[in-house]
């Protein structure tokens, strides 16, 4: 089963471009994406009137001006011949990025979102944030200083029903080949509560190392062929740890191609509150490529009225 065949990819006409562009074409040649929709969005399409003037009549419109410059740079590595053989097409929309990237998500019944994630290039990342609290769709941040390669993939397990769900994702996504490792990257702290029990510290950590280990087995199990290709690195939070700059921090130690996570849906109401797990590791992630997944079932109520123009 394939869960990644339609594609969109949020271009902002910088740098970042080139790079989500490259990386793409590079998931197209590893998997099985049927169609790729490159969209870029402006507030507004319209030029003064006394600039328009100023050029000679028969110019392109804008969005059909900035469509070609797009076509163009897809072209070096989407074109009829190339090694990458998939369905393209170019979108020029006016409106709001982040709701226009909402509303053709929707409308194109894409599987992933592909935004690029700055260290130094111009732009503040609000798009990138703002999408991943308020989108059902999974999303795919890539660093504007990621390469195309994909042989090491850290997959965050708390064993909840989300991360098990990204694992079932990423392992039916075609990008885990075969040849592909995979690490479940597993975060415990030891609770304060243990001096309740009567044991020591060091007795209940390897109590909670034994119940992860235990809960892997059955991941095992429920994952048949996982075992030949993937391990459990145990990571123990202590009081000074931040848990998105340790996972970030763990997935470099193991040099992971990829970081994947499951997010949980939220309501509404639960949108102006930040510091979840998965917006510390994002805001610790400069990196490493990082899937998102959410449960596409998870509607978000009020959608528009909690969306702000960039």
């Amino acid at each position: 089963m394939n869960t990644l065949k339609r594609i969109m990819i949020g271009l902002d006409l910088t740098e970042m471009d080139e790079t989500l562009i490259r990386y793409t074409a590079f998931l197209c040649s590893i998997s099985q994406i049927e169609k790729v929709y490159f969209i870029h969005a402006e507030k507004s399409l319209e030029l003064p009137d006394e600039l328009v003037a100023s050029f000679p009549q028969g110019h392109l419109p804008t969005d059909e001006k900035i469509k070609e410059m797009v076509e163009q740079r897809v072209a070096q590595y989407f074109s009829p011949g190339s090694p990458v053989e998939v369905e393209v097409e170019v979108q020029v929309v006016e409106g709001s990025p982040l709701k226009e990237l909402l509303h053709w998500s929707k409308v194109k019944q894409i599987d992933m979102v592909l935004v690029g994630r700055k260290l130094r290039l111009r732009g503040s990342g609000v798009l990138a944030q703002k999408l991943l609290r308020t989108g059902r769709v999974s999303v795919l941040f890539v660093p504007e200083t990621a390469e195309p390669v994909l042989n090491h993939i850290v997959v965050s397990v708390d064993f909840s029903d989300y991360s098990m769900m990204a694992l079932d994702r990423i392992l039916h996504s075609a990008l885990a080949r075969p040849e592909v490792q995979i690490t479940c990257l597993h975060v415990y702290q030891v609770p304060t509560g243990y001096i309740t029990l009567g044991i020591s510290y060091e007795d209940f950590d390897k109590r909670m190392q034994g119940f992860a280990h235990d809960k892997f087995e059955q991941v095992l199990a429920q994952f048949p062929g996982l075992a030949e290709r993937a391990k459990l690195k145990l990571v123990k939070l202590d009081d000074e740890d931040e848990i998105g700059e340790l996972i970030v921090l763990e997935a470099k130690r193991s040099r992971a191609d990829m970081l994947v996570i499951g997010a949980k849906g939220k309501s509404a109401a639960a949108l102006f509150v930040l510091g979840s797990v998965t917006e510390k590791i994002l805001r610790n992630n400069s990196d490493i490529p990082m899937i998102v997944y959410k449960k596409a079932k998870e509607e978000i109520g009020f959608l528009d009225a909690l969306l702000s123009d960039e």
